[in-house]
């Protein structure tokens, strides 16, 4: 089949693919085991309280954080961040404000192991605090160190945390669309575009599709970044906590040479969707028309594996679920530790959820480093 030939038949492939008219066989639902799900539903709030206390004194103890030295002048030194981080994560998966997550810390205190009760201005300040950030992080890392080596499919794809009740974020995202105009910096949109948008915390995550539990989530308040901007970022957490990934999943925004190549660079396969006006030209890119022929190649299996990425928008779904309310934060650096608490505390319920149904035994020191 000549080149001009194979363009045109891709082309013509990729439209019955997004007019939903390609005869496309479907992949088999995999069985749920309710016996083990209603067992989860039953112990989760306790499931996950002790992970918290758990999975907070581990990252605590990785990083080996110490008590800040005693303050000069007069007052009471700070609180150890673990403790604050534990009333965190728990105010998140309840999702209550901070004075009644004083409460939950007088209620908790004993299970989440805290010795020192605080008030809500400290659970208040902690948003916004350096040893809280680092103490996230580990968490985060943490988390997905459980499912190393059984997840090596993921996917990719943005949203956003509504801070208002007022706005919804794919209806503002497509007034940004329509508002773009060929004058905007590549990787962000134009300030025309950006109207109406203060009220949300965007973030791309990676998710893997078979355990649901994020291997990625950057996040970031600036209304002109576009999720182009923020991939590499992400790309390389997801690496870092996920390196046994072998194939990255996205829609037709990720369907670009760059992104392929980043993807590429990791030794990770791109199985993006791309538009209907494709041609086979690498442009220096060695993994874009690798995967164009794989689609032309066979269809089926390329659809088999790319509809696997709404699994990234049942993961959004779940956490806009389990979080209803809008984030209650103002100011960005504390607005954005709100939203990366959302996708922490997710994975904290997964894990407790797997442990019923994949029997997986969560044990966090067994993968500690040595030293």
């Amino acid at each position: 089949m000549k080149s001009q030939q194979r363009g045109e038949f891709l082309r013509k492939i990729l439209d019955q693919i997004r007019n939903n008219s390609y005869p496309y066989d479907g992949r088999e639902k995999p069985e749920t085991d309710w016996s083990n799900y209603d067992a989860a539903q039953c112990r989760e709030i306790i499931d996950v309280i002790n992970m918290i206390r758990e999975i907070v004194d581990e990252a605590a103890s990785r990083i080996a954080l110490r008590k800040f030295p005693e303050p000069s002048g007069p007052g009471r030194p700070p609180n150890e961040p673990a403790d604050v981080v534990k009333v965190l994560m728990l105010q998140s998966y309840f999702g209550v404000p901070n004075r009644p997550a004083e409460g939950l810390l007088i209620l908790f205190s004993d299970r989440l192991g805290i010795r020192n009760s605080f008030s809500y201005k400290t659970i208040e300040r902690g948003y916004d605090r350096q040893g809280v950030d680092e103490l996230l992080d580990e968490i985060f890392r943490l988390t997905n160190e459980q499912i190393e080596g059984f997840e090596t499919t993921f996917s990719v794809d943005g949203s956003g945390s509504s801070a208002s009740n007022k706005q919804n974020y794919r209806q503002s995202r497509q007034n940004q669309r329509n508002k773009n105009s060929s004058k905007s910096e590549p990787g962000e949109w134009p300030k025309e575009a950006c109207s109406g948008m203060k009220d949300y915390q965007y973030h791309l995550a990676i998710i893997g599709v078979h355990t649901k539990m994020f291997a990625a989530w950057v996040t970031n308040s600036n209304h002109r970044k576009s999720e182009h901007s923020i991939f590499p970022e992400a790309m390389k957490m997801a690496m870092t906590n996920q390196p046994s990934m072998k194939m990255l999943l996205g829609d037709g925004a990720f369907a670009g040479r760059p992104q392929c190549n980043i993807v590429d660079s990791y030794g990770v396969e791109p199985v993006f969707l791309p538009r209907r006006n494709v041609t086979f030209h690498s442009m220096w890119s060695r993994s874009w028309p690798k995967m164009l022929g794989k689609i032309l190649r066979d269809p089926q299996r390329f659809l088999s594996e790319y509809h696997m990425r709404s699994i990234s928008e049942t993961g959004f779904s779940m956490v806009e679920s389990e979080n209803p309310q809008p984030l209650r934060k103002r100011l960005d650096a504390r607005k954005g530790t709100e939203d990366y608490l959302r996708g922490i505390c997710h994975n904290v319920k997964r894990l407790c959820y797997l442990r019923y149904l994949w029997e997986l035994i969560v044990d966090f020191r067994r993968t500690r480093p040595a030293g």
